[in-house]
C-alpha cells in the first residue's frame, strides 16, 4: 500500500496542465480552461477539457475524466499503483510502501528495477570487462564513439549460459522475476526445471519507454559467421509490447514535438547514427512492422512522418504498408528513397549528415511514392498495368479520413495517372462501399469508458454546488432532501457536498467508484453554461429545487393512485394535500419556502 500522504504529496507537486501538455502538445487555453482533441476516442471538434484550478480533466465526448493519476492510468494503460509510481518519479517523490516494497514477479516496479540493473550490468561489462573486448572492437569498427555508447547505454551480454542469471540471483531477484522480464528462458534438463540467459554474446541495445525507463532489450550478433538470428529481442512482457514501442523515442520526443515531424528508420544503429549526426527527431521500428499503436504514439506529438527504409524490395513493401497505417491515422506521410545498397548509417558515414538531411527535405508524399513504385514495377502503358496502379491508388486514398485531404490526393493522382479527377472520384465512391481495412495490430485498445447519460438537471445542480458553493449551499441544505435526486451517483455527491466543500471531492477522488469519478470530473471541468448575465446562481438553484420537489410530488401522486392498501377517505386526504402542495410550489420561490420546510419535516433523509 502507498500511504495516502505520499499520494497527496505527488498530486500536489504534479500540475495537470503541465502533465497533459507533455502528452498532448496541442493542448491550448480556451477561456478559463484548456482544450484539445481527446486522446481516448476519435473526434474532430475538441471536447477534451483540462481545468487548471480544479486539477481535473474531462472529455465531454466519451466521458473519460479524473485527476493526474486517472489520466496516466487511461493513457498509459496501467493500474493505479503504477500510475502513482510513474508520477512520483516525474516529480521526485520517493515512495515508501506500507508493509514493504512490492516484489512479486508480475509487479511493474520490480520489473523496471530489474531491467535497469540488467542494462547497467551489460553496459559496465562493455566498458570495463575483459568479456567486452570483442564488442568494443565491433563498435569501434562501426564508428560508434564512447560518448554515444554511454548516451544510449549500449552493452554486451557475456558469452555464458548463466552470466546474468547468477548475478541477478545474488542481488536478490528471483527466477520468477527474471522469467517475467524475459531475461531468462526455462529449460528441462534431466527432468529438472532450470533457467539460462536469453541473451548471450551479443551487443545489447536497451529499449526504453517514453519516460526513458528500460523495458526490454535487443541483442545483435557481432560475427556474421555466428549461427543464430541477427537480432534477438525481448519477448512480450508486462512492460514490453513491441507494437507500442519505438526505439529512441524517449530521446527523440522533444525534437519531434518541436518540429512536429518524426523520422522513422529501421534499425537501432541507424537511429543512433542519426542522433549522433544531429537528427534528433529520429526513431526506429526495430525491424518490426509498424502498427496502428505506433501511429497513435507518433500522432500525439507530430503531424508528419518521414519513412527512411531500406531501398530493397522488403523496404519498399514496408514503406507502402506503413504509409497506409499512418495515413489512416491522419498523419502526413513522406518517403525517402535511399541510394542502392545504402542505409541511414552507411549513408551518413560515407557522405555526412547533410546527405540524409537533403533526402528527407526532398522526400515525396506517400501517394507519389506509390505511383513511382508502380511505374517501376508495371507497364503503365498497358491497360492491366494502369488498372492495378489505379486500384492501389484508390485503396490508399480510401484510407484517408479527411475529405479535404482526399480531394487533394485525388487531384494529385489524376494528374500523375493522366485521368480526370471526376472519374477517379466516381471510382473512389464505388470503392468506399468495399473500403479496405488498414493492417491491424495484435490488439486494438478499447475506448476507456462507455458514455453514460446522467439526469441533466441533477448534474446542473452539482455544477452549481461545485462552482458557486457558498452561494447555493444554504438553499440546497435547507430545502432539498437528497432523496429527491434519482441518480445514485448524483445523490451521493450532493450528500457529501452538504457536509464538505468541493475540494473534498477532488482530494478523495480515488475513494470513489470509476463512475462517480467520471461525474466529478465532468461537473468540475467547466462552469455551468446555464448561467448568464440575467440569471444568477441563486435564482437557478431555486428553480432546480422547485423542479425536484414538483417531480417528487408528482411521483407521489402516481404512486397513490396505484395503492390498494388505504381507504378512499385516506386517498382523498392525501391527494388533496399533494394538489395543494403542487399549487403552492407553482406560485414561486417566496411562496413555496414555508411549504417546503414543512414538507421536509416528513422526509426521512436528514443532514
Amino acid at each position: 500500500m502507498i500511504p495516502k500522504e505520499t499520494i497527496e504529496e505527488i498530486r500536489a507537486r504534479c500540475d495537470i496542465v503541465e502533465l497533459v501538455g507533455a502528452y498532448l502538445p496541442e493542448l491550448r487555453r480556451r477561456g478559463s480552461t484548456y482544450k484539445c482533441r481527446c486522446p481516448f476516442h476519435q473526434e474532430k471538434t475538441p471536447s477534451f477539457t483540462v481545468n487548471d484550478a480544479r486539477q481535473i480533466f474531462h472529455c465531454f465526448g466519451c466521458n473519460a475524466g479524473g485527476d493526474v493519476f486517472r489520466f496516466v492510468m487511461d493513457y498509459e494503460k496501467v493500474d493505479f499503483v503504477t500510475a502513482v509510481s510513474m508520477l512520483a518519479e516525474r516529480v521526485g517523490v520517493e515512495i515508501k510502501y506500507e508493509g514493504g516494497s512490492p516484489g512479486q514477479s508480475g509487479n511493474k516496479d520490480a520489473l523496471y528495477k530489474l531491467h535497469a540493473d540488467a542494462a547497467a550490468f551489460y553496459h559496465r561489462l562493455l566498458l570495463e570487462g575483459t568479456e567486452g573486448a570483442e564488442a568494443r572492437r565491433y563498435l569501434e569498427e562501426r564508428d560508434l564513439p564512447v560518448e554515444v555508447i554511454k548516451e544510449f547505454q549500449i552493452g554486451v551480454a557475456p558469452n555464458e549460459w548463466e552470466g546474468l542469471l547468477n548475478r541477478a540471483l545474488k542481488k536478490g531477484y528471483t527466477t520468477e522475476q527474471l522469467e517475467a522480464a524475459g531475461l531468462v528462458v526455462p529449460s528441462d534438463r534431466g527432468g529438472q526445471v532450470g533457467f539460462y540467459d536469453r541473451f548471450r554474446n551479443r551487443i545489447m541495445f536497451p529499449i526504453c519507454d517514453q519516460m526513458g525507463r528500460v523495458i526490454g532489450f535487443s541483442g545483435r550478433i557481432m560475427n556474421k559467421a555466428e549461427k543464430g538470428a541477427k537480432y534477438v529481442n525481448s519477448p512480450e512482457t508486462l512492460l514490453f509490447r513491441k507494437n507500442r514501442v519505438l526505439y529512441a523515442f524517449d530521446k527523440a520526443r522533444k525534437a519531434i514535438v518541436d518540429s512536429r515531424q518524426a523520422i522513422v528508420v529501421e534499425g537501432q544503429i541507424d537511429a543512433i547514427r542519426c542522433h549522433q549526426a544531429g537528427l534528433s527527431n529520429v526513431v526506429a521500428s526495430q525491424g518490426t512492422a509498424l502498427t496502428e499503436n505506433h501511429a497513435r504514439l507518433i500522432k500525439r506529438y507530430a503531424d508528419e512522418v518521414v519513412l527512411v527504409l531500406d531501398a530493397d524490395a522488403a523496404g519498399l513493401k514496408a514503406a507502402l504498408a506503413s504509409s497506409e497505417i499512418f495515413i489512416a491515422s491522419e498523419l502526413s506521410v513522406r518517403v525517402v528513397t535511399l541510394p542502392e545498397k545504402e542505409d541511414p548509417d552507411s549513408l551518413i558515414r560515407k557522405r555526412g549528415a547533410e546527405a540524409l538531411t537533403e533526402l528527407v527535405k526532398d522526400a515525396v508524399g506517400a501517394l507519389d511514392f506509390l505511383i513511382d513504385a508502380f511505374g517501376r514495377q508495371e507497364d503503365m502503358k498497358s491497360e492491366a498495368g494502369r488498372m492495378r496502379a489505379v486500384q492501389a491508388v484508390l485503396n490508399l486514398i480510401n484510407l484517408c479520413p479527411s475529405a479535404a485531404r482526399r480531394d487533394q490526393m485525388i487531384h494529385t493522382a489524376a494528374d500523375r495517372l493522366n485521368i480526370s479527377p471526376l472519374a477517379l472520384s466516381q471510382d473512389l465512391r464505388r470503392a468506399k462501399k468495399r473500403k479496405p481495412v488498414a493492417r491491424k495490430e495484435e490488439e486494438t485498445p478499447p475506448v476507456p469508458v462507455e458514455k453514460k447519460s446522467y439526469p441533466k438537471q441533477e448534474t446542473a445542480l452539482l455544477e452549481l454546488l461545485v462552482h458557486y458553493y457558498h452561494d447555493v449551499h444554504p438553499f440546497v441544505h435547507d430545502y432539498l432532501p437528497p432523496g429527491h435526486l434519482t441518480d445514485p451517483a448524483c445523490r451521493q455527491l450532493v450528500e457529501i457536498l452538504m457536509l464538505d466543500p468541493p475540494e473534498t471531492l477532488s482530494g478523495d477522488l480515488h475513494d470513489f467508484s470509476e463512475e462517480t469519478q467520471r461525474i466529478i470530473s465532468r461537473v468540475m471541468a467547466e462552469e455551468s453554461k446555464t448561467i448568464d448575465s440575467e440569471t444568477s446562481a441563486v435564482e437557478l438553484v431555486q428553480r432546480y429545487i422547485l423542479l425536484f420537489w414538483k417531480r417528487h410530488l408528482e411521483q407521489e401522486q402516481a404512486n397513490l393512485a396505484q395503492r390498494t392498501d388505504i381507504s378512499n377517505e385516506k386517498r382523498f386526504q392525501e391527494s388533496t394535500r399533494i394538489r395543494q402542495d403542487l399549487y403552492t410550489l407553482s406560485k414561486g420561490w417566496n411562496s413555496a419556502t414555508t411549504a417546503m420546510l414543512g414538507l421536509r419535516l416528513h422526509t426521512d433523509v436528514d443532514f
